[in-house]
């Protein structure tokens, strides 16, 4: 497991280095988020609700959901996994002392911690900035539950 964990952790370092695509993703996050912001504001304009939603609701949907998209990176994964078949650089995770699905695991691991960081930082500054409470349900069971999807979909993703 410790070497599974320095795998992340070199990983996530890597990120840190050059990686103007994560910020492009967040900027892009952004933009997504505030043409929502106005769409649902000018089809809630002069009412409660919608559909038994409120403004706030939507929105804390929206961003959430946003959120959580953007850790999806099932295609880029298979692309990657593609080219190393084609180009026949897999072969060189063979020799690595560890199982291969492991590394690949943890490689996708240290690279999300890093984008779901910024991901993250960017969802909270929306909330702050824009005043938006955060809608969820009172039912402990129904967020044990979607908390378990997020982690499952997240390790059958990788």
């Amino acid at each position: 497991m410790k070497k599974y964990l320095e795998i992340a952790r070199a990983y996530m370092k890597a990120q840190l280095i050059w990686r103007a695509d994560v910020f492009v993703d967040v900027i892009l996050s952004v933009a997504r988020i505030l043409f929502a912001w106005i769409l649902w504001s000018i089809l809630f304009e002069g009412k409660e609700q919608i559909a038994g939603l409120e403004f706030h609701t939507m929105i804390s949907y929206y961003i959430i959901s946003s959120y959580l998209f953007q850790m999806e990176k099932s295609a880029e994964i298979s692309q990657q996994m593609t080219g190393m078949l084609r180009n026949g650089t897999f072969s060189k995770y063979m020799v690595i002392p560890v199982q291969t699905q492991g590394y690949f695991v943890a490689m996708e691991a240290g690279k999300l911690a890093f984008s779901s960081g910024v991901g993250f930082l960017a969802t909270v500054l929306w909330f702050c900035l824009f005043r938006i409470s955060i809608v969820h349900t009172v039912n402990w069971k129904i967020l044990l539950w979607g908390i378990i999807m997020v982690v499952l979909g997240l390790l059958f993703m990788a």
